[in-house]
């Protein structure tokens, strides 16, 4: 009775996983094709990409991981900003800057909010999670090293160039993003990459690029002339 019950046990944990990684998949697909639709209306009506995914009036979810890069050296700056939309821009931020990696080492991969959390997903040793739901600048510490400190400050940097504030206040809900204040180094973006991933697990990730405009599975291959934002 005792291998029965253990048996049932196992199966009912692989059923469960597989119903999560399910939901998880079909949350970063559906995502990532809510985004790409939103870029190409923006782009009919401004002839540009804009440098981040909420700027299309898209409210992206919680629970995947958006990042956008394209091939303008703009940086918008946004003022009169909510609690939540600065919540948003912080999140777009540090998604920009994952995953940290280091050859075939991989240390973040996702930056998600989860309840009164932030979650920073990575492997045993460089996850993190950030009690909320106020977050003070000394809060955010990646925990990979030299590599982690130095995209930590980059994530901080950025985030405040755009006008960006803390605390952080956790948000219940994804936000849009207003029209930029003002815009430094104004260019004209031609090309992009999306990315979508699942903070749940590490393998889920699509991507679509302005050259294909649809949905593949894995992450933006390295493009010297796409960055954040």
């Amino acid at each position: 009775m005792i291998v029965v019950l253990a048996v049932l046990a196992l199966i009912g944990v692989i059923t469960y996983q597989g119903v999560q990684r399910r939901s998880s998949e079909g949350v970063v697909t559906q995502t990532a094709s809510d985004a790409l639709k939103n870029l190409q209306v923006y782009f009919t009506f401004n002839r540009s990409y804009p440098s981040n995914v909420a700027d299309t009036e898209y409210k992206p979810p919680l629970t995947a991981a958006v990042a956008l890069y394209t091939n303008t050296p703009q940086l918008p700056v946004y003022s009169n900003l909510t609690a939540d939309q600065n919540a948003q821009l912080f999140l777009n931020a540090c998604s920009g800057f994952m995953p940290i990696a280091v050859g075939s080492t991989q240390y973040n991969t996702a930056c998600v909010y989860n309840g009164n959390n932030a979650h920073i997903k990575g492997t045993v040793a460089s996850n993190v999670v950030i009690k909320g739901p106020t977050i003070v600048e000394s809060d955010f510490t990646l925990t990979c090293g030299t590599v982690c400190d130095e995209v930590q400050q980059k994530i901080i940097d950025i985030f405040k160039a755009q006008g960006g504030t803390f605390p952080l206040i956790v948000p219940k809900n994804g936000s849009t993003l207003p029209a930029p204040s003002s815009m430094s180094n104004i260019g004209v973006a031609t090309r992009f990459c999306l990315e979508a991933r699942s903070a749940q697990f590490d393998d889920i990730v699509y991507h679509a690029t302005s050259e294909n405009q649809k949905l593949d599975k894995g992450p933006c291959l390295a493009d010297a002339e796409l960055h954040y934002p």
